[in-house]
């Protein structure tokens, strides 16, 4: 995946969750794919870091943005996640996930990593993109992903 198709698939998902692509299903089945893309970007998100002092990236309010996402996808909530998944192995419990608040977290982190991308230079997008992506946004990913896949089946 090149840089400007990494840049592409933040641009996109931002675009989705702000606006919409459609109907409500239509939402649902691009963010499947989007979030299935990104997954595979990190992957490609390579960089040389720059010492520079950049300027900080404005964060977006949460309570704006999630407002948004809501809108988007109406259908999506709450569901269960297996707490502690590599410890004590059958002994598990389920914590409770919001969808919303997932793609919420993920949206403001692209949002972080696009405006440093457009402002200070594309090694400082992908260095955010991947740093925001290894110290927080992944579980959202890989959880929701889990979600949209049971969504999608009705169970």
């Amino acid at each position: 995946m090149s840089r400007d198709e990494i840049k592409q698939t933040i641009d996109d998902f931002l675009l989705l969750v702000e606006k919409g692509c459609g109907s409500t299903e239509e939402n649902e089945a691009r963010l499947k794919l989007l979030v299935d893309k990104l997954a595979l970007a990190q992957h490609f998100a390579t960089y040389k870091f720059d010492e520079r002092d950049f300027a900080e990236a404005p964060r977006k309010a949460y309570q704006g943005l999630r407002k948004s996402v809501t809108a988007q996808f109406p259908n999506f909530g709450c569901y269960n996640v297996a707490e502690d998944v590599t410890q004590n192995v059958g002994e598990g419990k389920a914590i409770v996930s919001d969808a919303l608040d997932d793609i919420t977290d993920i949206a403001n982190d692209l949002f972080e990593a696009k405006w440093c991308w457009e402002n200070n230079s594309p090694e400082d997008g992908l260095w955010h993109f991947k740093f925001s992506f290894d110290s927080h946004w992944s579980n959202h990913l890989r959880e929701l992903q889990v979600y949209l896949l049971n969504f999608e089946r009705g169970s």
